[in-house]
């Protein structure tokens, strides 16, 4: 199917994607990563926590922060939809809150992964699973 065969490429590139923004965002030199920064504020740099602290701090990073994890809780609706364990519900919704679109990514490869070749993308995405 060539269409299934267009997501599952689809969704690796996001994965290769985000994985290479990621890569890039942590071996960038950034304004806090300049001598003159940690000279001001006594810090040598920002770690994940303060990276995020930062970005919050602007109205736009903070509006992009609100619409990325709105995003991400509304894709966790469907998963809770379609998964019948609570268990897989958690941790969904877990691994979403803590990796964005890599999950998005891997949960969407799981579906067209597991399911048979011949299914059709309604089977795929609109099927819960059983009990």
């Amino acid at each position: 199917m060539k269409t299934r065969n267009a997501l599952i490429a689809y969704f690796v590139l996001v994965l290769a994607a985000m994985t290479w923004v990621s890569w890039y965002a942590c071996t960038a030199p950034t304004i806090t990563s300049l001598p003159q920064y940690a000279a001001i504020t006594g810090k040598a740099g920002l770690g994940v926590v303060d990276g995020y602290v930062t970005v919050c701090s602007e109205p736009w990073g903070l509006a992009t922060m609100f619409d990325a994890y709105f995003g991400f809780l509304a894709f966790w609706l469907y998963i809770a939809w379609r998964e019948r364990s609570g268990l897989a519900r958690l941790a969904w919704l877990v691994a979403l809150m803590l990796l964005g679109n890599f999950a998005i990514a891997g949960y969407a490869l799981v579906c067209l992964c597991k399911a048979p070749a011949d299914a059709g993308l309604d089977t795929i995405f609109f099927t819960r699973k059983q009990a």
